[in-house]
């Protein structure tokens, strides 16, 4: 363990007058999914400075994922979300025995691939200053509304009025997933880091392709147009109850 690792990982956060600390846990929720096959040279050119490269799921093709999370209680306080992460190969391009495209997909099953969160829109002070503070996700504060209508779920961010983006799926499941802890990549002070997500699903709802996306007119939404967006994507699921620990970040 690197002295940087050990720094990070006994730190102590103030934030709104909350103590918090590593592991950081997120009690409750739900959340909505999709994932999109998008043009890989575009997807790598949004995340260029990053240093991070996207996985490939068949030829010139990566995954972009979209989940919208209505946090219940957790350690950040209550909040929406909507996060847009681009699945990434390994850092430093490590190279291991793969199957081409189909490796891609089976980590992304089994939830062993990095992802980097790309876009992460929150709507509370709190959950934005532990996401950029303690982890370096790019959280911004925004306005989203979330809603359950006529057996579907669905998350909207809006700017000024007008619609960025929305994202829908049927809210409705009863399958308990296996427990998976994928690594997330991120840039906190300006270098590569890894943190893991230890995610636990109930009331879990696999949908096909129905998954409604929409985007608005609002210049926040060309990057998505850029990726051929909107369309079906080519998974949505819905959970039911959720629960997280998210670790200290580590040094890449």
């Amino acid at each position: 363990m690197t002295t940087a690792d050990t720094d990070h990982k006994n730190r102590v956060f103030q934030l709104e007058g909350r103590e918090l600390s590593y592991p950081t846990r997120f009690y409750d929720g739900s959340s909505a999914m999709g994932i999109f096959s998008v043009p890989a040279p575009i997807a790598d050119d949004l995340i260029a400075d990053t240093g991070f490269t996207t996985a490939r799921i068949a030829p010139g093709r990566a995954a972009l994922s979209i989940i919208c999370v209505h946090y219940t209680d957790t350690q950040c306080g209550a909040y929406e979300e909507i996060a847009m992460a681009f699945f990434v190969k390994p850092h430093g391009h490590q190279r291991r025995a793969s199957i081409p495209y189909l490796s891609t997909w089976l980590d992304i099953v089994r939830g062993n691939i990095a992802s980097h969160t790309w876009c992460l829109p929150v709507n509370s002070t709190l959950s934005r200053d532990c996401g950029i503070f303690m982890w370096g996700f790019p959280k911004t504060l925004e306005r989203i509304d979330y809603e359950t209508q006529a057996g579907r779920t669905k998350s909207s961010w809006m700017i000024n009025d007008e619609l960025v983006l929305s994202y829908s799926v049927p809210a409705s499941g009863s399958k308990d997933a296996k427990e998976i802890s994928p690594p997330v990549y991120s840039l906190l002070e300006e270098k590569p880091y890894v943190s893991y997500l230890t995610q636990r699903y109930s009331q879990v709802g696999h949908h096909g392709r129905d998954g409604i996306l929409k985007l608005g007119k609002h210049p926040a939404a060309d990057p998505l147009r850029r990726l051929g967006l909107p369309k079906k994507p080519l998974i949505a699921a819905f959970n039911g109850h959720l629960e997280f620990e998210m670790s200290h970040p580590q040094p890449l």
